[in-house]
């Protein structure tokens, strides 16, 4: 089965996000979430990620419909990765 991975990238402690297993409200569209199966936040610098099985029936949207991802099996993991532009998410295809 392949992963449809949304990555994020952000400023937050990612030791908070892991004890809370959830990131902060994100722009995603309906359509992606039934494709999604896991997460990845990354921190502003690239060099450390949460990685976690997305938990879709727990995500939520706030009031400007932006969507709250929750994970389970979070682990904080080294990386080297690179954004591009100014857009905070992506998805990926494994």
């Amino acid at each position: 089965m392949s992963k449809f991975i949304v990555q994020v990238r952000t400023r937050d402690n990612l030791l908070e996000l892991l004890a809370k297993e959830e990131s902060q409200a994100w722009k995603i569209a309906e359509d992606k979430i039934q494709r999604i199966t896991h997460i990845q936040i990354v921190n502003f610098e690239g060099t450390q990620m949460i990685e976690g099985i997305f938990d879709r029936s727990a995500s939520w949207r706030t009031d400007d419909n932006r969507l709250v991802l929750k994970y389970q099996q979070g682990r904080i993991v080294n990386c080297q990765v690179k954004f591009d532009g100014q857009n905070p998410v992506r998805y990926l295809e494994e």
